[in-house]
């Protein structure tokens, strides 16, 4: 990984993690989130996973998860990076 990658990857943890703990606190039942990322290909490889405690607490954010993912979008959008919707996918526990 050369410095400039992994300068990127600390910028792309960095914005998922205040999307997280600001999902965490909206959401009752969040759990955590977590990427894969290609660094040579980022906006065609960045997948993230939200997870929720159990599948009640799922179902009771569905309302909610197109303002998750916006905050999830707004965060990558700070450090330059855009993804496709279909690249944030919501899981129970």
């Amino acid at each position: 990984m050369t410095k400039t990658q992994k300068q990127r990857d600390k910028q792309i943890r960095l914005a998922l993690t205040v999307a997280c703990e600001t999902i965490k606190e909206m959401v009752v039942g969040f759990n955590y989130l977590t990427h894969t990322v290609d660094l040579s290909n980022e906006a065609s490889t960045l997948k993230v996973q939200c997870y929720f405690n159990d599948d009640i607490a799922l179902d009771a954010a569905k309302p909610q998860l197109d303002e998750l993912a916006d905050i999830i979008f707004t965060q990558l959008a700070s450090i330059k990076l855009n993804i496709k919707p279909a690249h944030i996918l919501f899981f129970a526990n």
